[in-house]
């Protein structure tokens, strides 16, 4: 699907998980998850995309614990393969940072399941 040999991924330091993550966030009012999806990459890394295939690529559904009075509950990350409209990063306050990784090196930076499991699918 991806030359792995060229591909990277952007991924995002999450501020609340301590983690390298892919961009994401909640879809707003009168969003479909797609668009919630770009505008999320744009918001936390300042790179533009557009999808590289039509539908879901992937879903993760991970149990969140009770904090600030909301009980615990699941969390569904709908992902989406987006391809870059350029390179140029540009760090937001909503995140701790922002890089491009060689696919071939993701495992030494992130450790998330999901996030590894995503880059298999890339196979």
């Amino acid at each position: 699907m991806v030359d792995r040999s060229k591909a990277r991924l952007l991924l995002i330091h999450h501020a609340k998980l301590g983690s390298w993550l892919q961009p994401g966030g909640h879809v707003d009012d009168g969003e479909d998850v797609l668009t919630a999806a770009i505008r999320e990459v744009r918001e936390e890394t300042g790179v533009e995309g557009f999808p590289l295939i039509d539908g879901v690529f992937d879903v993760d559904v991970h149990p969140i614990p009770a904090s600030s009075g909301r009980p615990p509950h699941e969390h569904y990350d709908v992902r989406f393969l987006l391809e870059a409209v350029g390179e140029e990063l540009v760090e937001s306050d909503e995140v701790l940072g922002v890089r491009w990784v060689p696919i071939a090196e993701v495992a030494t930076v992130a450790s998330d399941l999901s996030v590894l499991r995503a880059v298999a699918k890339l196979a």
